[in-house]
């Protein structure tokens, strides 16, 4: 099982979560918010990963939710998210960029395809490239994302007891459910396992 996790999630008692025993495989903490800071726990958060479960995850890795919609902008909130994960000592195993709708209008495909070339683009100036990784939604993949970006290991949003036609994208995990319930997190959790 996989976990994604934001400040959303209030304060997480990891030795609680480690205590349960839970099988949890992988953690996805969202890496910066709209203003291109740190989620508010991130830090916190990464620190009680790796004092508590590291030994028992294969991926720690962080989403970064894009509010750009062009080429330019993308390539500065790229550049900037991964200034701000360097400046904390934050090492990843994937940078998740997460497209979906945002102030009530979807991307188009056109806008989905310089946003995700302008990511590849700054992970690759990092020398991140192998990184990359794309967060979207069943409709996302089917409507917006160009199939020029399946090979990206893709995590998949849909909520439902099948994951469906994945028209051949390179799916690596199904986020399958919203309404995990973790010990040691008080809220409800969203919920991947791996394909």
């Amino acid at each position: 099982m996989y976990i994604d996790i934001s400040s959303h999630n209030g304060a997480i008692n990891w030795r609680d979560v480690a205590a349960a025993g839970q099988e949890i495989d992988g953690v996805i903490l969202r890496a910066t918010t709209k203003n291109n800071k740190l989620d508010v726990r991130t830090v916190e958060n990464y620190n009680g990963i790796l004092q508590n479960i590291s030994g028992q995850i294969d991926e720690l890795s962080f989403y970064k939710f894009s509010y750009a919609r062009d080429y330019v902008t993308a390539r500065v909130e790229a550049m900037k998210c991964l200034i701000e994960l360097a400046d904390h000592g934050l090492h990843f195993d994937r940078l998740y960029l997460d497209l979906e709708l945002w102030d009530g209008r979807d991307y188009t495909k056109d806008e989905a395809n310089a946003v995700m070339l302008a990511y590849a683009d700054a992970l690759k100036a990092a020398g991140k490239l192998d990184r990359f990784a794309l967060y979207t939604n069943y409709d996302y993949l089917k409507r917006i994302i160009d199939p020029i970006w399946y090979k990206l290991p893709v995590w998949l949003a849909r909520w439902s007891n099948a994951m469906g036609d994945t028209m051949g994208a390179n799916i690596v995990l199904w986020q399958y459910s919203n309404k995990g319930k973790i010990a040691g997190i008080g809220t409800d959790v969203d919920l991947s396992r791996k394909v």
